[in-house]
């Protein structure tokens, strides 16, 4: 198995993934920090997981890192278990299976730090994740938001039926919020047809 094939999977099975303009972003900003305490919030099929050790492991050793994911859905955290296996990443993963909410405040009374929080879970859930997530990133870490825009809706005035549209109005609240914290330092970039944010904690 490759993760080209993850990505194949993902494009037959409708899972949503990050797109190639979101991950050369993304890629980006990993090389030009080179965290080493990196936490995702919503692993999916393992598929952005497999690209960020990919990548940490060309300027790092693999066994000094601290890789952690985490996904609410069964399905969806087996299939990313079995597909970090299949590709060798599984060992330098901390795996979690659980509401993101709960354990970022776990991490919280932990005082866990993490370098770059790649947040890509439950788009209507991002603005309640924000308040955990600045507690846990240390001066100059980096939070990078996918799908700000759900995919073009958070921008849409079109009709939409409920529960698409309480997600798309949370993520308006979300960017307005991290745009005006006092905290972060945030810039907002085009990622297909969809944007991205990429947050630096001052």
């Amino acid at each position: 198995m490759t993760i080209q094939d993850i990505l194949q999977y993902t494009k037959q099975h409708n899972i949503p993934t990050i797109s190639d303009e979101a991950w050369a972003l993304l890629k980006n900003t990993i090389i030009s920090n080179q965290p080493k305490k990196i936490l995702e919030i919503g692993t999916g099929s393992g598929y952005s997981a497999a690209k960020i050790l990919e990548c940490v492991k060309t300027y790092i050793d693999l066994d000094q890192v601290n890789f952690t994911t985490v996904e609410i859905d069964p399905e969806r955290f087996e299939l990313s278990m079995n597909n970090l296996k299949e590709l060798g990443f599984y060992q330098n993963a901390e795996m979690i299976l659980d509401d993101a909410c709960a354990i970022l405040g776990q991490y919280v009374l932990e005082c866990r730090l993490f370098d770059l929080v790649f947040l890509d879970g439950a788009k209507g859930q991002y603005i309640n994740y924000l308040p955990q997530i600045l507690k846990i990133l240390p001066s100059g870490g980096i939070m990078f938001c996918d799908n700000l825009s759900f995919h073009g809706l958070s921008k849409s005035g079109k009709e939409t039926y409920h529960k698409m549209r309480t997600i798309a109005v949370n993520l308006q609240k979300f960017q307005k919020a991290i745009i005006k914290c006092p905290d972060l330092k945030c810039e907002v970039f085009e990622a297909g047809n969809d944007h991205v944010a990429i947050c630096q904690k001052i």
